[in-house]
């Protein structure tokens, strides 16, 4: 099935590929910078020296042999930084998904105000009866438990990270492993935990695995009265309609078919919102 691409999943989309645009863009551009300047090795003149005009130079003006040192070992903390905001987004899409859920008059979402990465899925499911396939949400919670021990635990796997590692099927192995290409990661507690590009690669597919997942479920969940009001709501914010009756009828139509496809709205379902 496709997906609705509703205003706040159209902004989602919009800054998940920003994201793995600029992250890949710097880390692709650490790897250029870093091999331009393998032809100043030996120099003893610093980057704003050699670069005066390159913005922000002044704020890196290691001798260039040190700068590019740091340049070709930037894929970790690239990683660091990119996986939990990653996670952030797609945090903030489920729980307005369960927001939208929760607004419904038969449907309630268990402790809404505690929704978070580490239920927010669970929550979907309760309110729902759907179930997200096991294998990708066991990554999920693998790459958000290896965030968080850079966030809590200085980098470092703690007992829940084991834990989680231990436990993946073998259905969530093979499916890191056709993701990533290289063998899914193993951690007793201490160990350094890396989040470089077979993370934040893994991320993306799964976030991306489990948004889909749920835009479907909540096409059928939400009430179509919901759907037509947010199809409304959309197309007023995004093109405010002119014209007579049947020309912002026509209007609308088009912007349903683009963005709200997959819910065949009716043209008397169309019409009655105008």
């Amino acid at each position: 099935m496709r997906t609705v691409s509703y205003l706040s999943y159209r902004i989602h989309e919009h800054q998940r590929v920003q994201a793995n645009d600029t992250m890949m863009g710097l880390l692709v551009g650490s790897k250029l910078a870093a091999a331009t300047l393998e032809l100043t090795a030996g120099s003893a003149v610093t980057l704003s020296k050699m670069f005066p005009t390159v913005e922000h130079v002044r704020r890196f003006d290691h001798l260039t042999d040190k700068a590019r040192a740091v340049l070709s070992d930037a894929e970790p903390l690239l990683g660091i930084m990119a996986v939990p905001f990653v996670i952030g987004l797609h945090e903030d899409l489920v729980v307005g998904m369960l927001k939208l859920i929760n607004a419904e008059p038969n449907t309630r979402v268990p402790d809404l105000s505690n929704a978070k990465a580490s239920n927010m899925h669970s929550k979907f499911e309760r309110a729902t009866g759907a179930r997200f396939p096991g294998e990708v949400t066991e990554l999920f919670h693998l790459i958000r438990i290896m965030r968080n021990a850079h966030i809590h635990n200085g980098g470092r796997a703690n007992t829940a990270l084991q834990n989680q590692v231990s436990g993946l099927s073998a259905p969530a192995i093979a499916m890191w492993k056709q993701i990533t290409g290289e063998a899914a990661p193993h951690f007793t507690v201490g160990n350094e935990v890396r989040l470089g590009l077979p993370e934040l690669i893994c991320c993306l597919a799964v976030t991306k695995r489990l948004a889909d997942a749920a835009n479907i479920v909540l096409q059928t969940t939400l009430r179509r009265g919901r759907w037509l009001e947010m199809l409304k709501a959309d197309w007023i914010a995004s093109n405010p309609p002119k014209g007579n009756p049947q020309q912002r009828l026509k209007n609308l139509t088009g912007y349903a078919r683009m963005y709200y496809a997959p819910l065949r709205f009716t043209k008397a379902e169309i019409q009655a919102v105008i």
